[in-house]
């Protein structure tokens, strides 16, 4: 299935949690992540169960440090 990812089209296997898009998929570290599906901020806690559909527009956002 075809997803968009920080808008950026990627093809996702079907059934894909976010947690599993993150770790095995993008294989990216998830602390200090944020993630939002159609503009919605989905928790941490939620994301194994976070099952992606179709067409979703994903958010990724990392928190930096600076000054």
């Amino acid at each position: 299935m075809n997803i968009l990812i920080n808008q950026q089209s990627r093809d996702i296997p079907d059934q894909c949690s976010l947690e599993h898009l993150l770790t095995q998929v993008l294989g990216i570290p998830v602390a200090g992540l944020a993630v939002a599906v159609h503009e919605t901020v989905i928790p941490s806690t939620d994301w194994s169960a976070y099952i992606l559909q179709p067409a979703d527009k994903v958010m990724l956002i990392r928190a930096t440090q600076g000054g």
